[in-house]
């Protein structure tokens, strides 16, 4: 499935150097809206410590580096086709009540994603154009894994305090619970003046976040994520 999909966006991205109705471009996402909910109250680890999961509310980060290459390939006048390859941050830290909400805590992984688009321009012969587009994304691993170790402490029994280092292992045993691979629904909205784009974009996972499933622990539920993205658009110099 993963080299099908790669082989189908460098074709599409050749097919660009020979259609007129084709457009290439960068994207970029600067901030994320995202939730993670777990099927149980209690994630049960190795050592047979627990956290309490997900508190079920959005969270909003600055995702630096998201960014990625498009191909669009226009139908008509009003509809679209467009593929992406995006390596897009992802973070989760403030889910997991028990851990704080510091940067240095952030449950964050990376993925490259392929989504497969079909849209439509409302208004095409406007200065401004309104788009609307759904599709599908898939999300292929972590392709870097940030984990950064917290000093912790607690209250012996002589009313001392002990520091310890406890979050990292934890950590890496929660991110190895996540699939390889799974396919969001995507959908979103959009306005365009001259070559450069504003868009809103909406998913949701449709297929199962978890390497394997566990009866007694909580697994990974659901994955919503709200994407603010600006594209450009490299003009194809046949055109003009």
């Amino acid at each position: 499935m993963k080299k099908i999909l790669i082989i189908l966006f460098l074709f599409v991205i050749k097919a660009f150097t020979y259609s007129q109705k084709s457009e290439i471009g960068i994207i970029y996402s600067p901030i994320l809206f995202s939730k993670l909910t777990f099927d149980q109250k209690y994630i049960i680890f190795s050592d047979y410590t627990s956290l309490t999961a997900g508190d079920n509310k959005y969270h909003t980060y600055f995702t630096g580096i998201s960014t990625g290459v498009f191909y669009k390939y226009k139908f008509k006048r009003n509809l679209f086709f467009q593929t992406e390859l995006d390596f897009f941050g992802n973070n989760f830290g403030s889910q997991i009540p028990d851990w704080a909400s510091s940067r240095k805590k952030n449950f964050t992984y990376s993925s490259i994603d392929i989504p497969i688009i079909c849209g439509f321009t409302l208004n095409p012969g406007s200065k401004y154009k309104l788009k609307v587009y759904g599709g599908l994304n898939n999300k292929f691993g972590k392709f870097i894994t940030a984990f950064y170790s917290t000093i912790t402490y607690a209250i012996n029994d002589n009313m001392n305090q002990e520091y310890y280092y406890a979050d990292v292992i934890r950590k890496k045993e929660l991110i190895k619970k996540m699939s390889f691979y799974y396919m969001n629904l995507l959908a979103g909205i959009g306005i365009t003046r001259y070559s450069t784009s504003i868009d809103l974009r909406f998913e949701k996972n449709i297929t199962n976040l978890n390497k394997t499933i566990n009866d007694y622990n909580a697994n990974f539920k659901d994955l919503f994520l709200i994407r603010l993205c600006l594209t450009h658009t490299i003009h194809n110099k046949k055109r003009n």
